[in-house]
């Protein structure tokens, strides 16, 4: 065999091998079913922390401060920073734990700590704390299927594609939430809506998957609804 006929096969050799490579990375995605798709965007809502810039809006009033939010498979906390002075670091002027209970906590505006919270968590919500795999397990036939889960009242919405939550609803209160994502597939904001003159908008600057370390707020007990303390905030 001469050498040119030698140096032909190792090039057809070499453009076989790549074009096995190409199909392969191409037909890769394939294999990955259905289900599996919706337990990994679920996987991501398990445990993460975040933060960026929260702007709040109340009664035609707007505020624009700092946040940090954490997540995990217990409970979940928001705190909205105040920027410390001379580098110093940045304390929370709102927090707000949800786990077995909902606490606000708030030196900025200790009438906010005395507001009656008690059997005031969103029907629904607590399915947020459900592992990703009980979740597909109960109801992952309906949402591959529907794009959607609808119990009573309470809907959640997913990206016919990706399986990506796209918005919750809650049609007896009138709350909800709207979330969108970047290019890469991570957290970009989330906006929460009520029934009330009060809403808020998260726009996410770094978002971190993994299991963060939680601090809970106490519990208190009070009768202040928030609407009768904002009545007497705005009042002449």
């Amino acid at each position: 065999m001469t050498l040119r006929k030698k140096h032909r096969i190792a090039v057809w050799i070499i453009l076989l091998n790549l074009f096995a490579l190409l199909l392969s990375s191409c037909t890769g995605g394939f294999g990955i079913t259905e289900e599996q798709k919706l337990q990994t965007e679920l996987k991501r809502w398990e445990n993460f922390s975040g933060s960026g810039i929260i702007e709040l809006n109340a009664m035609g009033m707007s505020l624009r401060k700092n946040f940090s939010l954490a997540k995990s498979l217990k409970d979940l906390r928001l705190d909205v920073l105040d920027g410390g002075l001379l580098g110093s670091a940045a304390a929370p002027s709102i927090s707000l734990y949800l786990g077995d209970y909902l606490a606000l906590e708030s030196p900025m505006m200790p009438a906010l700590e005395a507001l009656n919270l008690k059997d005031k968590i969103p029907g629904g919500v607590m399915a947020f704390f459900a592992t990703s795999e009980y979740l597909v397990e109960k109801y992952g036939e309906e949402i591959i299927r529907d794009k959607a889960l609808v119990r009573e009242d309470f809907r959640i919405n997913f990206n016919p594609k990706n399986y990506q939550i796209e918005s919750v609803m809650s049609g007896k209160s009138g709350s909800g939430l709207n979330v969108k994502y970047t290019g890469q597939g991570q957290l970009d904001s989330i906006e929460i809506k009520s029934n009330m003159p009060v809403s808020a908008k998260l726009y996410f600057d770094s978002v971190k998957y993994h299991t963060p370390n939680i601090i809970p707020l106490p519990q208190k007990e009070s009768d202040l609804n928030l609407m009768d303390m904002l009545k007497d905030i705005l009042k002449p």
